[in-house]
């Protein structure tokens, strides 16, 4: 009965890991998205892309994949 009783609290221990895992995956995609929709705008705003770069602190080619897919309508 008692392994029984501490194969459960293992699978519920393992969801709970999961869980966190999902929502720290979850909050670092919206930071990320963040960082690319603050690109465009700064962009659109006539900053270099080499300043953008600086400023979000991310690589130059990771704000250029951001910025050639989009077009920026003036």
């Amino acid at each position: 009965m008692m392994g029984l009783f501490d194969q459960e609290k293992a699978v519920e221990q393992f969801g709970n890991e999961k869980k966190e895992e999902g929502r720290t995956e979850g909050r670092a995609e919206g930071r990320l998205e963040g960082k690319k929709e603050a690109a465009i705008n700064m962009k659109a705003e006539g900053l270099s892309e080499g300043m953008i770069a600086k400023i979000l602190d991310v690589g130059l080619s990771i704000v250029q994949e951001w910025i050639s897919g989009t077009a920026v309508v003036r």
